[in-house]
């Protein structure tokens, strides 16, 4: 059986693979247009936090390795789906090889999350696990939030894995 790192990674792979399935075929005008409501992201702008954030938290603090981020160039980005797909791709190959060998007792290394990416979690050192067990909560909330601002913004419904 696979180790607990691995069942993470697939969780994640699995949200990855939704969110492109939700972003997959929208114009560029489309996947950058915020919505007519105070404070909202674009399809866009939340896809590049989920995975910006996705893959810091999960590579990162959960696997030790380095991951560039700049959080805030994550909410005024713009671009397209290859770009998306990119770094998607990016962090489902860290997913395979760094993540899904990673021996469960790594899982209990404790790693001091920088406080500007910290949100309302508590100050203080966390598991690598429970840095993953948030990553995911936080990925899939974001896959929640563009699945949303695609019905907002009139698009068709997709079918998800």
């Amino acid at each position: 059986m696979a180790g607990e790192a691995a069942q993470f990674a697939l969780v994640f792979e699995r949200i990855v693979n939704d969110t492109l399935t939700a972003l997959d075929g929208i114009p560029d005008e489309r996947l950058n247009r915020k919505l007519e409501l105070p404070e909202t992201n674009s399809l866009f702008n939340l896809a590049a936090h989920l995975l910006g954030a996705g893959e810091f938290w999960s590579l990162a603090l959960g696997a030790a390795q380095t991951v560039a981020r700049d959080r805030a160039a994550e909410f005024s980005a713009s671009g397209g789906f290859d770009e998306l797909s990119a770094r998607a791709q990016r962090w489902r190959d860290g997913l395979r090889t760094v993540l899904a060998a990673l021996p469960d007792e790594a899982l209990e290394k404790t790693v001091t999350p920088p406080t500007a990416y910290r949100g309302t979690l508590p100050q203080g050192q966390m598991t690598a696990r429970e840095c993953l067990l948030h990553a995911i909560e936080h990925s899939a909330l974001h896959l929640g939030q563009i699945q949303l601002t695609r019905q907002l913004l009139g698009l068709p419904a997709v079918a998800y894995s």
